[in-house]
């Protein structure tokens, strides 16, 4: 495994017809990192207007959004984390969230996957 400087991971939930916005800030990079995109659905805090939310088994709803996640270098994440939001932001409720966590270890499979060489019989 390779730790070659630190590392982080990048997680934002957001809005699906904002995917277009956040590839175009995600390719303006110069250190472009690669990244995966997840169809997920939840449920945010649950307060609006009037308090709290309460739901019962009839009457689940949930949201849909795009699960995004990079890992770059740590010096460059807050940069990202900035324009993922930037890119991101409608200004209404349920924009998404984007948060970080450290990388402990991180290596491609193509390299590290490498099997050794078998003698031919």
């Amino acid at each position: 495994m390779s730790i070659e400087g630190s590392k982080t991971l990048i997680t934002a939930l957001i809005r699906p017809h904002m995917e277009g916005h956040v590839v175009r800030a995600l390719h303006d990079l110069a250190d472009f990192p690669g990244f995966t995109f997840d169809e997920v659905r939840g449920q945010g805090r649950g307060r609006g207007q009037g308090g709290s939310y309460i739901s019962t088994d009839a009457d689940l709803t949930y949201h849909q959004y795009l699960e995004l996640r990079l890992v770059c270098r740590s010096d460059l994440a807050e940069d990202i984390c900035r324009r993922i939001a930037s890119a991101a932001w409608t200004g209404r409720k349920g924009d998404g969230v984007v948060y970080t966590t450290p990388v402990h270890s991180f290596s491609r499979v193509r390299e590290i996957g490498k099997r050794p060489e078998q003698p031919h019989d």
